[in-house]
C-alpha cells in the first residue's frame, strides 16, 4: 500500500520549491491586509472583555487580573503591527509565536477570573478554540503549521485537565469535543489552502502559455508588430526607401533528388540556421522562406545605419556559410543573390498564420534580379550599386529583359577583384 500518495494529499506541496516559496509569498501577501484588521478587532474585542471581568472581579485580584488580561491587548496590537511590515510576508514562523505566547496567558487568565457555574475545564477549552480559531484564518498557505498547532494544543488541554486532577471522564469529553471543534478548523483551513493553490497553479499555467504564445508570435513577427496586433491595431505600413534581399539555392531540385526527404530537410534547416544567424548579426529582418528562397529586408522595421552595405556585407557572408553547409552534406553549394532598393509595402497577411510581408516593385526587382545570375552570383539594382559604390568592385554594368520590369540595368559584384574588407 502506498502510503505517500494520501499524505500528498493532505499535506500539498508544488513540485518545485521556487513555486511552493512563490505561492506562500503571494498568499500572505494577498492576506495580510485582511489578517491585521482582524487582529486589531481582537485587540478591542480583548479590551472590552477585560472591561466586563474587570467589573465583576474581587478587588483584591484587579491589579493581577489587569496586568494578565491587558497582556492580550499590546500582543495583538503588536502583532497587527509586524504584520503590516514587509518582513512578514517571508516569516512564517511569527505566526506560530503568537499562539504559543497566547496559549498559557489563557490559562491563567481562567485561572484568575473564575465564572460561576462554568467550570475551569469548560472555560479553558472555549479560551483555547477562540484562539485557533483565530489561528485558522492567520495561518495562510501554512496547513502543517496550523495542523501542528491544533495538536500541540489538544496536547497541551489534555495535560492541563491531567494535571489539576479531574476525572478520566471529564479530561476525555472536554478533549474530544475540543478536538471536534478543531477538525472543522483543520478542514476548513486546508479547503482553503487547496483552493488557493489551484488558483495559483491556473494563473502560473496561463502565464507560462501566454509566454509561449508571445514567442511564438514574436518568432513569427518582428517585435514592434506583434505589439500592434496585440492591441488589434491594422498592420499596414509605407516605406520610401528599404533594401530587399533575395537568395536562394542553385540547382536546388537536382539536389533534392541526390539526397532525398530527410537530408534535404536537414541541408535547408542548416542553411536557414546560417541565414537567420546572418540576420541578427547584420541587422536585417528576416521576411519568410519559400521552398529553398529566403527573403530579407534592411532598413525597414529594423533600424539599420547603412542598409544597402549591410544587405551586401550579408549576402557575402552567407555566401560562404553555404559553402561550409555544402561542403558538411558533401556537395557543392551555392546561391543566387538579388538585392534592390526603393520603396515598398509591408503589411500583415493571414488570418491563421499571421506574417508580416512586403509588396511593390522593389520587391519584384530584387526577385528578379536573383534570377539574372549565375550561380554564386550577386546582382544589385542601381540604387545599391549607387549607395555602395565605395565599398565594393562590380563588373561592368549590364541592361537585362526582366519580366515585368522591362530593361533593367544590373550591377554584378565582383568577389574576385579587391575590394574593400565587408564591416558591419
Amino acid at each position: 500500500m502506498n502510503f505517500r500518495t494520501p499524505w500528498r494529499i493532505v499535506f500539498k506541496r508544488f513540485p518545485s520549491t521556487a513555486l511552493e516559496q512563490s505561492y506562500r509569498l503571494e498568499q500572505r501577501s494577498r492576506q495580510a491586509g485582511f489578517i491585521r484588521t482582524l487582529a486589531l478587532i481582537a485587540a478591542a474585542l480583548t479590551l472590552g472583555s477585560w472591561v466586563i471581568n474587570f467589573s465583576q472581579a474581587q478587588q483584591s485580584r484587579a491589579l493581577a487580573i489587569a496586568s494578565l488580561q491587558l497582556t492580550y491587548v499590546p500582543i495583538l496590537l503588536l502583532y497587527a503591527w509586524w504584520v503590516g511590515r514587509p518582513a512578514y510576508i517571508a516569516a512564517w514562523w511569527s505566526d506560530i509565536l503568537l499562539f504559543v505566547i497566547i496559549q498559557p496567558i489563557i490559562l491563567r487568565s481562567v485561572e484568575l477570573v473564575p465564572y460561576k457555574g462554568w467550570p475551569f475545564y469548560a472555560q479553558f477549552s472555549s479560551g483555547l478554540a477562540v484562539s485557533i480559531g483565530f489561528a485558522c484564518i492567520c495561518f495562510t498557505a501554512a496547513f502543517p503549521a496550523f495542523m501542528a498547532l491544533v495538536v500541540g494544543s489538544v496536547g497541551y488541554l489534555w495535560a492541563i485537565l491531567t494535571w489539576r486532577g479531574y476525572d478520566v471522564s471529564i479530561v476525555s469529553f472536554t478533549t474530544y469535543g475540543y478536538v471536534g471543534f478543531a477538525v472543522p478548523l483543520g478542514y476548513m483551513n486546508w479547503a482553503v489552502d487547496n483552493k488557493a493553490r489551484y488558483l495559483f497553479a491556473t494563473r502560473v499555467n496561463l502565464a507560462a502559455e501566454r509566454e509561449k504564445s508571445e514567442a511564438l508570435l514574436a518568432n513569427m513577427l518582428p517585435a514592434p508588430v506583434a505589439e500592434r496586433l496585440k492591441s488589434h491595431e491594422a498592420v499596414a505600413d509605407a516605406f520610401d526607401d528599404i533594401v530587399v534581399v533575395f537568395i536562394d539555392l542553385v540547382g536546388f531540385t537536382p539536389l533534392s533528388q541526390k539526397l532525398g526527404p530527410k537530408r534535404i530537410v536537414d541541408l535547408l534547416n542548416s542553411f536557414f540556421e546560417r541565414a537567420d544567424r546572418g540576420t541578427d548579426l547584420f541587422g536585417l529582418e528576416k521576411v519568410k522562406t519559400i521552398g529553398d528562397a529566403y527573403m530579407a529586408v534592411a532598413g525597414a522595421l529594423v533600424p539599420t545605419p547603412r542598409p544597402a552595405k549591410a544587405a551586401v556585407d550579408f549576402a557575402v557572408w552567407l555566401r560562404g556559410e553555404a559553402q561550409r553547409v555544402g561542403q558538411g552534406f558533401g556537395i557543392d553549394l551555392r546561391l543566387h543573390v538579388g538585392i534592390a532598393r526603393g520603396p515598398a509595402i509591408g503589411g500583415v497577411t493571414g488570418a491563421k498564420r499571421f506574417s508580416y510581408d512586403y509588396w511593390g516593385p522593389t520587391v519584384n526587382l530584387a526577385a528578379r534580379l536573383q534570377d539574372s545570375v549565375g550561380a554564386d552570383g550577386i546582382a544589385v539594382s542601381e540604387a545599391v550599386f549607387r549607395a555602395i559604390g565605395d565599398s565594393y568592385a562590380f563588373r561592368q554594368g549590364r541592361r537585362v529583359m526582366l519580366k515585368g520590369l522591362g530593361a533593367t540595368a544590373v550591377y554584378d559584384l565582383d568577389l574576385d577583384a579587391e575590394r574593400f574588407p565587408a564591416q558591419r
